[in-house]
C-alpha cells in the first residue's frame, strides 16, 4: 500500500477517520458500513482510543479496512502509556501487519480523568524519534552490552503529525519543528471549521520555514447541538456565523457550508481535507459529492 505523502504528490486528497466500535459491538456490522467508503476516498485512519477508552482492535480494523476496501489506512498511535519497550513491539506489529503509515500522538487521558503519563515519552516527537529510528534499522539494545542501538532490518513508515491551529501560533512552531526533525512528513490538523482558520495555521507555521503537506481535519457538522457538543467536548471555538446557521437551517445549511469550505480547500491547493465524521459514512459520501 502507498504511503500518504506519494498520494499527496498526486493532488488534493480526500481521507475519512474511523473510530472502532465499542466493544462487544458486531465486527462485520462495523464493516459493512464503513465499506461504502471503498473508492470513494484516498486513505483511511483508524483512531487509537485513549487509556481507559473501551474501544479495542484499532490494529486489526486498519488491516481489514486496507485489505477490503483498498486503500491505505493510517493506524493512530499513542505514547502516553507506553515504554519504549512497548512501543517498540508495537510498532513491529503493525510493520507485520503490512501499515505503513502513523499518525504518532502523544494522546490524552480518558475524558474526566486527571491522570499523569506512565509510559517513557511525554512529547509525541520522541516517539516519533523512535519510529524514524526503526525506518533506519536501529532497534533498542536487548541488554547493556549492545550499546545504545541494535542494527535490525529497516522499516518503511511514514510518520504523519497532528497539527494544533488551536495552541499559539510560537509553541506550534516549535513543536513542529520538533515533530519535522524526528522525521514527521505530513500534517493533519485538529479540528478546524473555516478554511480562514486553515489558511491562517498554514501560512503561519509556513513563515517559519513548515512546508510539509498540511491536510485540513474537518469535523462536519448538520445541527447546532453537534456545534455545541463539540464545543464543550473538545474545547474548542466553533463561528457563530456557523452556529446560527445550524440553529436556523440544520443540516442543509451544514452540507453547503462545509461543501463550500472543502471547495475552498482545492481553489487553495490545499493537500486534502480529512473528516472526522465519527462514522457517519452517508455523511461524508455527501460532502465528497457536493464538494465536487
Amino acid at each position: 500500500m502507498k504511503k500518504i505523502t506519494e498520494l499527496l504528490e498526486k493532488g488534493f486528497c480526500f481521507s475519512v477517520e474511523i473510530v472502532p466500535p465499542r466493544n462487544g459491538s458486531d465486527f462485520e456490522k462495523f464493516m459493512k458500513e464503513i465499506s461504502a467508503l471503498k473508492g470513494k476516498i484516498d486513505f483511511l485512519s483508524v483512531t487509537k482510543g485513549a487509556g481507559g477508552s473501551l474501544r479495542g482492535g484499532s490494529l486489526p480494523i486498519a488491516y481489514f479496512a486496507q485489505k477490503e476496501l483498498g486503500v491505505p489506512c493510517i493506524a493512530h498511535f499513542v505514547c502516553r502509556e507506553r515504554t519504549r519497550q512497548e512501543i517498540e513491539n508495537d510498532l513491529a506489529d503493525i510493520n507485520y501487519f503490512g501499515i505503513s503509515n502513523i499518525l504518532a500522538l502523544r494522546g490524552d487521558p480518558p475524558a474526566g480523568s486527571s491522570e499523569q503519563w506512565s509510559g517513557d515519552y511525554k512529547y509525541a516527537y520522541l516517539l516519533m524519534k523512535q519510529i524514524n529510528e526503526m525506518n533506519n534499522g536501529k532497534y533498542l539494545p536487548r541488554n547493556n552490552n549492545e550499546g545504545e542501538f541494535r542494527a535490525g532490518n529497516k522499516t518503511d513508515f511514514c510518520i504523519i503529525a497532528a497539527g494544533h491551529p488551536e495552541d499559539p501560533v510560537e509553541d506550534e512552531i516549535m513543536h513542529m519543528k520538533l515533530k519535522i526533525q524526528n522525521g514527521a512528513e505530513a500534517v493533519i490538523t485538529q479540528m478546524v471549521f473555516s478554511f480562514e482558520e486553515y489558511k491562517a495555521y498554514v501560512e503561519s507555521i509556513g513563515k517559519a520555514g513548515i512546508v510539509v503537506p498540511v491536510i485540513a481535519g474537518i469535523r462536519p457538522l448538520v445541527s447546532l447541538k453537534q456545534a455545541l457538543d463539540a464545543e464543550s467536548f473538545f474545547k474548542v471555538k466553533i463561528g457563530e456565523n456557523l452556529k446560527k446557521g445550524l440553529e436556523e437551517k440544520g443540516r442543509e445549511f451544514g452540507i453547503a457550508y462545509f461543501s463550500d469550505f472543502i471547495r475552498k480547500l482545492r481553489k487553495y491547493k490545499a493537500a486534502g481535507a480529512h473528516l472526522f465524521a465519527l462514522n457517519d459514512t452517508s455523511l461524508a459520501l455527501e460532502l465528497i459529492e457536493k464538494s465536487k
